[in-house]
C-alpha cells in the first residue's frame, strides 16, 4: 500500500489498528504494516495552486508579484519586484527578504469594522480578520499605495513602501492605524458581532 500525497491520512489511520500506527519525533507517521512514512503536509496561507517564487523560495513573495502583476505579464511584475529588492539591499544594507516579510506582517491590520443592519439601522461593528484576509489586506493597501505615489519608476516605489511598512510608517501603515482607530471608535457595538 503506498502513500500518495492526495491520500487522507487521518482516515488511513482510523483504518488500521491503534497499536500498529506510530507517531514519530517529527509529527510524521508510519504504518506498521506498510513501513512507510506519511510526512505532514504544511498548511500554506497564500492561496491554491501558487508555485514559490524563484529566487527566494517563498509563497508569500509569489502571491504578491501575482497582485502587483498586471494584464498577465508577470515576467514585467518579476522585474519590478526584483529591482524593488535590489533597492531595498542598497539603501539598508540588509537581506531584503526578512525586510518585505516584516513589511508585510507590520501592515496586517488585527481588526476591521463590517457593515451590519439591526433592526433598521446599520452598525459598524468591530470584528477579528483571519489569517488570510490579513495578508490579502496587507498586499492591497501596499499596491493601492505604491499605485497612488506619482512621478517615479513602479520599483522605486514598491521599494520605498516596502521600506515605509518595515519602519511602521507610510501610507499604508497610516490605513492600518485608521481601519484600528475605527474598530476601537464603534468597539460599543461589538455585542452586534
Amino acid at each position: 500500500m503506498a502513500i500518495k500525497p492526495s491520500d487522507n491520512i487521518p482516515d488511513m489511520i482510523d483504518d488500521q489498528d491503534p497499536s500498529s500506527v506510530q507517531i514519530n519525533e517529527d509529527g510524521s507517521i508510519t504504518l506498521a504494516q506498510t513501513g512507510t512514512v506519511a510526512k505532514p503536509v504544511a498548511m500554506q496561507w497564500v492561496g491554491s495552486d501558487i508555485k514559490p517564487d524563484t529566487r527566494y523560495g517563498s509563497l508569500v513573495v509569489a502571491k504578491f508579484i501575482n497582485c502587483l502583476m498586471y494584464d498577465g505579464k508577470k515576467s514585467v511584475a518579476e522585474g519590478v519586484f526584483y529591482g524593488a529588492m535590489e533597492q531595498i539591499a542598497d539603501k539598508l544594507k540588509a537581506d531584503p527578504l526578512p525586510v518585505f516579510e516584516q513589511a508585510i506582517e507590520n501592515a496586517k491590520p488585527l481588526v476591521e469594522v463590517r457593515s451590519k443592519r439591526i433592526g433598521g439601522a446599520n452598525y459598524q461593528v468591530p470584528v477579528e480578520v483571519n489569517r488570510r484576509r490579513q495578508q490579502t489586506l496587507a498586499i492591497r493597501w501596499m499596491l493601492e499605495a505604491i499605485r497612488g505615489r506619482k512621478g517615479r519608476p513602479i520599483a522605486e516605489k514598491l521599494a520605498q513602501e516596502l521600506i515605509d511598512c518595515y519602519n511602521k510608517t507610510g501610507t499604508t501603515i497610516q490605513k492600518r492605524e485608521n481601519t484600528h482607530r475605527m474598530a476601537e471608535a464603534n468597539k460599543a457595538f461589538s455585542h452586534f458581532a
